[in-house]
C-alpha cells in the first residue's frame, strides 16, 4: 500500500506539447514577414511604409501567439502566448502613433525587450515548457539593442526586425521538426500510466 501512495504522489501530469501546424504558424508568419521586408527594400526609405510593415509583421505575430495559446487552452492552458500576443499586438497598434524614426525604432525595441522577457519568464517560471524561448529571448534582446544603436536609420531598423523574423522563423523551423521532444513527452506520459 505505501508503495502505491508514493508512485501517485510522485507522478506529475506533463505539459500537452503544441501540435506542429500550431507551431508551423509562427513560422510562416516570421519568414514571411522577414521575406516580404527583404523583397521591399526600395521602399524602405518612406517611414509610413516602413511603420505599416513593421506593424503588419508585430501583430501577425502576436497573432500567431494567440493561435497558440489558444489551442492550449483546453489542457489547461499557459498564460504565456496570451501575453506575448496582447504584448505584440498593443506595440503593433502603438506603431501608427509613432511620427518620427526614433519613436518607430524605440517601439520596436520595446517590443524586443518585452518578448524577450516574457520568453525568458516563461523558461523560469515552466521549465521545458517551450523549447525555443532561450534562443528567442537572446535573439530578441540582440535586436533590441541593434535597434537602440541605429536609431536614427529607419532602414536599419525594418531591416533588423527583417534579420529578426528570418532567423527566429528558421529556429522554430527546425525545432517543428525535431521529434526528440515529442517522444520524451510521450514517454513521460507512457510512464505516468
Amino acid at each position: 500500500m505505501p508503495a502505491a501512495v508514493s508512485t501517485t504522489a510522485g507522478s506529475t501530469t506533463p505539459e500537452t506539447p503544441v501540435s506542429r501546424t500550431v507551431k508551423l504558424v509562427r513560422v510562416a508568419v516570421l519568414l514571411i514577414s522577414g521575406i516580404a521586408i527583404a523583397f521591399s527594400a526600395p521602399l524602405h526609405e518612406q517611414l509610413a511604409f516602413d511603420r505599416g510593415m513593421a506593424a503588419l509583421t508585430i501583430g501577425a505575430i502576436g497573432i500567431a501567439h494567440l493561435v497558440e495559446w489558444w489551442s492550449r487552452r483546453p489542457a489547461g492552458g499557459d498564460p504565456l502566448p496570451l501575453l506575448l500576443g496582447i504584448a505584440s499586438c498593443a506595440l503593433a497598434v502603438g506603431l501608427a502613433f509613432t511620427g518620427s524614426a526614433i519613436a518607430f525604432a524605440m517601439v520596436v525595441a520595446g517590443w524586443a525587450v518585452v518578448s524577450a522577457i516574457l520568453e525568458f519568464l516563461g523558461t523560469t517560471v515552466r521549465p521545458g515548457s517551450r523549447q525555443d524561448a532561450i534562443f528567442l529571448g537572446a535573439t530578441g534582446m540582440l535586436l533590441a539593442l541593434l535597434v537602440v544603436l541605429v536609431r536614427n536609420d529607419q532602414v536599419a531598423v525594418l531591416g533588423f526586425l527583417g534579420a529578426y523574423a528570418v532567423l527566429a522563423g528558421v529556429f522554430l523551423g527546425i525545432s517543428a521538426f525535431d521529434t526528440r521532444q515529442e517522444r520524451a513527452s510521450r514517454d513521460a506520459i507512457a510512464g505516468d500510466r
